[in-house]
């Protein structure tokens, strides 16, 4: 069975290069740059792990955090940072395990987040 990934990045070029690599990797990956349309997506599909952008417009990435995990406390979340005083805001109440310095991306390190935060959740 796939293990399911929800992308969420403000910027749609991103979010479609990481689902391509994933699912290279073996895993099943929606993407949307809107976290109003990332809720809908949780709440009609679990999410074994949600990627998503720290800074976003319309919610942060740790809005979309709290509301999934709300309803379902066993999705787990790797948040893609950029650099920006918001961004650095946000991250002082983070693990940084779970985060990814987005400029420059590495797709490696993307997976290898991705399958430390599924090994974590057996």
């Amino acid at each position: 069975m796939q293990e399911t990934i929800l992308i969420v990045d403000q910027k749609p070029n991103t979010a479609a290069l990481m689902s391509v690599y994933l699912r290279a990797d073996g895993f099943s990956v929606n993407h949307t740059s809107d976290p109003s349309e990332a809720l809908k997506f949780a709440s009609q599909m679990k999410y074994r792990v949600v990627i998503t952008d720290l800074v976003m417009r319309g919610m942060t990435g740790l809005d979309l955090y709290r509301e999934i995990r709300s309803h379902d406390g066993e999705t787990k979340f790797v948040f893609l940072l950029s650099v920006s005083s918001e961004a650095l805001r946000l991250m002082g109440s983070l693990d940084r395990g779970d985060v990814i310095k987005k400029e420059p991306l590495s797709i490696n390190e993307v997976i290898c987040k991705v399958r430390a935060a599924l090994k974590n959740s057996h």
